[in-house]
């Protein structure tokens, strides 16, 4: 049991799961951990992979198999596909796997924008603080596309391939560091290339801040309308200030100052807990 459950890669290589019942589950007698690769069911039973390659029989019959065969990770969007500038597909600006522009918008893809795009995912906080942050990006785009409309023009905005690749260099650079990229851990984040296609490299406040300004520089404007974004330059959207303001030091000593306190009152209250105690 020991060695089926200790892992041959660096923590962190696979989603953490923090839980305290996990182990007392699989310890419990009518739980037994197989982990050998299944080679076929037919009918009730279940038959594994022996360490000869021999088909072997997996315990008692079985009244019920339930399959978690998950869903395609480096797919993104499948199975749309969408034709951007000149007819290119989706498909194939990702074919030697998903980038984008700060994990929101993709090259020769005008007026497109993707929530929890590649490079995205999170291994450590919640996903819904990247995408509130996306989707005011995303809204920093779309504001002068909408005032075109309104001027009675037209304008597309598509990210420069320069920045693409230089904000893709930059990422992978950091990942290849990380413990995603351990070669013994086969994970959801990578694909066979063994490129991480899913993962964030930085913390959820270095994100935000990073798509607290649409800088429209970095984007190829077209259109009867593209002197709306060359005047402009940039535009803030800013982002919610969602972390505590104070060191974690000062949070614990507040937190012990507040314990003693009603410790202190429930002692003047309560006479019975004094016994044995010297008050001043």
């Amino acid at each position: 049991m020991w060695e089926k459950l200790t892992p041959s890669y660096s923590l962190g290589c696979k989603r953490i799961i923090i839980s305290d019942d996990y182990f007392p589950a699989l310890d419990l007698p009518n739980v037994d951990l197989e982990t050998r690769p299944i080679h076929s069911v037919d009918d009730h039973s279940v038959k594994v992979t022996g360490p000869n390659s021999e088909p072997e029989d997996a315990g008692p019959e079985y009244d019920l198999l339930v399959c978690a065969t998950g869903f395609q990770t480096l797919e993104f969007l499948h199975p749309i596909n969408l034709y951007g500038k000149n007819g290119r597909s989706l498909r194939d600006v990702w074919k030697a796997g998903a980038r984008s522009y700060n994990g929101t918008c993709v090259e020769d893809m005008p007026n497109f924008g993707i929530l929890y795009g590649p490079n995205t995912n999170l291994g450590h906080n919640s996903i819904i603080l990247m995408i509130e942050s996306q989707s005011r990006y995303i809204n920093g785009l779309i504001r002068p596309v909408l005032e075109a409309r309104r001027r009675g023009k037209g304008l597309s905005l598509a990210p420069r391939v320069e920045r693409v690749e230089g904000y893709n260099e930059e990422v992978q650079r950091v990942l290849r560091e990380s413990s995603f990229n351990d070669p013994s851990c086969n994970s959801w984040y990578k694909n066979e290339a063994g490129l991480i296609t899913n993962n964030w490299s930085g913390t959820v406040v270095e994100y935000q801040q990073m798509l607290s300004i649409v800088n429209y520089e970095d984007y190829e404007a077209e259109g009867s309308g593209a002197a709306i974004v060359r005047e402009k330059r940039s535009h803030t959207v800013g982002r919610v200030v969602e972390e505590s303001q104070v060191s974690d030091t000062t949070l614990v000593v507040m937190g012990l100052l507040s314990t003693a306190a009603v410790v202190g009152g429930l002692l003047l209250r309560n006479p019975r807990y004094l016994s044995g105690l010297r008050v001043r």
